[in-house]
């Protein structure tokens, strides 16, 4: 079984207690689901005119986040696969986890 190289949140390169392969995909099925029933809950708010008026910025929020965790199930899924943060479309996020993995890698 094959396991999937995640960096180690608490620096020091790759973790030692690397997750398997079937389990990151597993995971990654998890983010597209909290992600649909993310999407699901900012549609019906957003069906409101006086909600989505209020919270117009909060909902684009969500969708923000759910993006996110989009991205997140893409990398899970391609860990050890060409392309890594490449892939991550959202810049600001893409920024993080290299600025994150660099400085795991310093450490």
């Amino acid at each position: 079984m094959s396991a999937a190289a995640l960096p180690s949140p608490s620096g020091g390169g790759v973790a030692t207690g690397a997750v398997p392969r079937p389990l990151a995909h597993a995971l990654a099925n998890e983010l597209v689901l909290a992600s649909g029933m993310l999407a699901d809950l900012a549609y019906d708010l957003g069906s409101d005119g006086d909600t989505l008026r209020r919270h117009m910025a909060s909902l684009q929020r969500i969708d923000y986040v759910t993006q996110m965790q989009l991205a997140i199930a893409d990398l899970l899924r391609s860990v050890g696969d060409e392309g890594g943060i490449a892939q991550v479309t959202l810049q600001d996020m893409a920024d993080r986890l290299r600025a994150s993995v660099a400085e795991s890698a310093a450490a």
